[in-house]
């Protein structure tokens, strides 16, 4: 990048970060959610994970558990919301190359098409989204089905399951992948909510609901199945939950509290189906990635530069494919079993770590079945 370029960007990262630091002392919206001090958690939280982190990709953890058996996953089957770019591309592609079928579940089919063309069916490199070039892991031998959702529209997602469950198949891995963050501004989904929790939350709440008997199916003729969603370590940003302000009053919008609200959610949604289906061979994983330069923050031009842009957070940064190796971890490692069993439910760096902010175990314990019965009052009328 030419120096004054560099330059520009920098000082436009500086100044996001100072208006963020402005906003935690003044903006009550934010100060109902979230601590300064929370906030310095998450940073400390970050850091730890760039210190720890080895860089393996979803290539090596998926032979690290899988070997080199092609065949490893055939007979089983996968869905990945958002399955066409970013994390949920490299996870889909991995888990096709061991013979898992994998439900794309996109809301543009040709888009989706496009990038299932373009994945590299032979021995060479691939290029993701963000530049890096990998080792591909060889020639695909599972098989991709291309199926529609809207995750932000719930009026979609029942119809999606309907035409799943017409294939017949069972279900050993549900990947509550796609998400979006911190719009600059309030956003409503087609039914009116604030478009970060009916994305990151409530429709994925509803499409996992409708699937459990299905997942509860599989596990009982399987070995186990396995449910992971994407979270994030903004979860310990997240001091509070006003479960009566969930989705967010127009008003009371703050794009990086609500953020951290909806993604302590989905660590409370991992939280609850553990302990629901403890002892039943089915397992739930809450996964923060890492900072990673996808999609996520196509709506907010200063957040994105400030984590994907700026040389203050470049060492914190991860390329997609090493981002996407704590998702394939939490699907095929044959730890995951223990580490639930110990009650750990919330990884990065490929392993199980200790969750932070209201989601910690022992904070708001309450909110482990608050949280769903909300959702499931909110998601009633589309199931």
């Amino acid at each position: 990048m030419p120096l004054m370029q560099r330059l520009r960007t920098e000082l436009f990262a500086l100044k996001m970060a100072l208006r963020m630091a402005h906003q935690y002392l003044f903006d009550p919206s934010l100060r109902a959610v979230s601590s300064i001090r929370q906030f310095f958690t998450m940073f400390g939280q970050i850091a730890y994970e760039a210190v720890t982190n080895n860089g393996k990709t979803v290539e090596e953890v998926a032979v690290e558990a899988l070997g080199k058996d092609r065949n490893a996953l055939s007979g089983k089957v996968a869905i990945i919301t958002g399955a066409n770019s970013g994390l949920g591309l490299q996870n889909a592609r991995v888990l096709m190359h061991y013979g898992c079928t994998v439900i794309w579940a996109v809301r543009n089919l040709e888009k989706a098409q496009k990038a299932l063309d373009k994945l590299d069916s032979g021995e060479g490199t691939h290029t993701c989204e963000d530049g890096h070039v990998h080792r591909c892991c060889g020639k695909t031998t599972g098989k991709a089905i291309l199926l529609q959702v809207d995750i932000s529209d719930l009026t979609t997602v029942k119809p999606f399951v309907t035409d799943f469950l017409k294939l017949g198949l069972p279900l050993h891995y549900l990947i509550l992948n796609a998400g979006i963050m911190a719009p600059p501004q309030w956003e409503p989904s087609k039914q009116g909510y604030e478009s970060m929790f009916a994305t990151n939350n409530l429709g994925h709440f509803l499409m996992s609901e409708l699937l459990l008997p299905k997942i509860e199916e599989t596990a009982k003729t399987a070995t186990e199945a396995r449910i992971v969603i994407l979270s994030s370590a903004a979860c310990t940003m997240c001091t509070s939950i006003d479960l009566s302000k969930c989705p967010v009053p127009k008003e009371e919008y703050h794009e990086l509290g609500t953020y951290a609200v909806t993604k302590a959610i989905d660590a409370f949604h991992a939280r609850y189906l553990q302990e629901k289906y403890r002892g039943a061979n089915i397992y739930a994983c809450a996964v923060h990635p890492g900072v990673i330069e996808t999609g996520l923050l196509a709506k907010n031009e200063g957040m994105g530069t400030l984590f994907y842009k700026s040389l203050s957070f470049a060492p914190f940064r991860k390329s997609i494919p090493q981002g996407a190796a704590t998702t394939m971890f939490c699907t095929v490692s044959p730890d995951v079993p223990k580490h639930a069993g110990d009650g750990y439910f919330f990884y990065f760096n490929r392993g199980p770590q200790r969750v932070l902010g209201v989601a910690a175990p022992g904070w708001a314990d309450h909110l482990v079945h608050a949280c769903e019965e909300r959702q499931l009052e909110l998601v009633k009328p589309y199931m």
